[in-house]
């Protein structure tokens, strides 16, 4: 088989570092990911020297395949696929600069863009070169999840009518720069808003808030959300808070029972005759369904070697799957600004000023 040249952009946590954390479930990393699934690295780009050589050391890349410039990388390498795990304001430039390089598969790190005139963007020219955009919204490629997504389609639960969507932190702990494009709602609950469109379709409506624990400007500590989608499920979303721990947990409440799913876990209750109450209901726990276990980055760089390859694939997490996912959040924010106003979607691109939104004096 052809050997590609693949390259891989931020060589930190999620790029390649988090590989040597012992708690985490391997692969867990783009560089893991790729590997696990046949894929060779065959260069390397971080803006930090000593990552890129312990990225270096850890894969036996020479030195003249590993860069500081991604510039550079993708005049010299003619990449076929890139992989872009860096900071969220880079994110735009690296995929329209690849994409206009040659590269077939552009592998992109959430949130796409800080903006979502730049995730258009990307998006527009991907489609105008035949670039395939592969969003590493990761928990679509988990088994669980897509499972949970098969039951609610057969109605196991009968007909989903609210949920309950939250992703607990610790707040944010930023600069409120653009690159950032925002705090723990984009930066973590990206992953929640995506899913809840996985699960339940295209949210039509947002009512927001946000709020600040000790700050009078900057990006939010703590956001909560209603969000209405095309299918008229109801859902209550919240994202960040000062939690001395970290929680993401969808918890699905249907007219015959529920289902809560969260990171390691996933639990099923059906309703019964009640042990308690003559003439009610109650809900019970039951054995969750069998599935096949997987991991989530494997299956990701799978689908990305297809397309590599030129072989026919369903791309599960697409360029516009990750600009509604943005689109969302930053409807939450303009309702903030707007006392909590019922925000409809789809947004006009132009429509959020995050930075008369978050009171930034940057220029």
């Amino acid at each position: 088989m052809k050997k590609h040249s693949i390259a891989l952009i931020g060589c930190g946590r999620i790029g390649f570092i988090l590989e040597d954390d012992r708690l985490r479930r391997k692969p867990c990393t783009h560089y893991g990911g790729a590997l696990s699934a046949g894929l060779n690295i065959t260069s390397a780009c971080d803006i930090n020297p000593e990552r890129t050589e312990k990225f270096r050391k850890k894969t036996g890349l020479p030195a003249s395949s590993c860069y500081s410039d991604y510039r550079l990388l993708l005049e010299k390498e003619k990449a076929e696929m890139v992989i872009i795990a860096t900071w969220t304001g880079s994110h735009a430039d690296i995929a329209i600069d690849s994409i206009k390089s040659g590269a077939k598969v552009v592998v992109i790190e959430k949130p796409v863009a800080q903006s979502l005139k730049l995730a258009r963007l990307i998006a527009d020219t991907a489609k105008e070169y035949g670039c395939t955009v592969i969003v590493n919204h990761e928990r679509r490629f988990d088994s669980r999840y897509v499972k949970v997504r098969e039951m609610l389609e057969k109605k196991d639960i009968g007909s989903i009518l609210t949920v309950n969507a939250r992703i607990l932190t610790g707040g944010y702990r930023g600069n409120s720069t653009p690159d950032e494009g925002g705090g723990p709602l984009l930066h973590d609950g990206t992953h929640l808003v995506d899913m809840i469109r996985f699960f339940f379709g295209e949210v039509k409506s947002v009512k927001g808030n946000f709020s600040r624990f000790d700050r009078e400007s900057g990006y939010e500590d703590y956001a909560t959300a209603w969000l209405e989608t095309d299918r008229g499920v109801n859902v209550f979303l919240e994202a960040g808070g000062g939690r001395r721990y970290f929680l993401f947990e969808i918890e699905i409440w249907g007219t015959e029972g529920k289902i809560i799913i969260g990171n390691g876990y996933n639990r099923l209750f059906k309703n019964e005759t009640s042990k308690y109450y003559s003439g009610f209901r109650d809900l019970v726990e039951k054995g969750f369904p069998k599935f096949r276990v997987n991991n989530c980055f494997t299956e990701l760089y799978k689908n990305a070697k297809l397309a590599l390859n030129g072989k026919d694939f369903r791309n599960e997490s697409t360029i516009n799957d990750g600009y509604r996912a943005l689109e969302i959040i930053h409807a939450v924010y303009l309702s903030s600004s707007k006392s909590g106003k019922g925000i409809n979607l789809p947004l006009p691109v132009n429509s959020v000023n995050l930075k008369k939104i978050f009171r930034l004096d940057y220029k």
